[in-house]
């Protein structure tokens, strides 16, 4: 099974669900989904958690790195 890097960096940094939803300017149920590996959020979307957790994408998704080529 993968590990889910946003819920493990959302717990390392504290923030609840609701905290990073209202900083991400998502809603809990995104989260909830994502975290459960239900939804793959937009770009923009991953870009505002990985802003509101202050790291980059690639900790949260490190695939994109290998999707992107990079």
């Amino acid at each position: 099974m993968r590990k889910n890097m946003l819920r493990v960096w959302r717990r390392r940094l504290s923030f609840t669900q609701v905290e990073l939803a209202k900083t991400a300017h998502c809603s809990r149920a995104t989260i909830i989904l994502i975290e459960r590996l239900k939804h793959y959020p937009t770009s923009k979307v991953r870009s505002r958690l990985a802003t509101a957790l202050s790291v980059s994408e690639s900790v949260i998704w490190p695939t994109l790195e290998v999707a992107d080529g990079k």
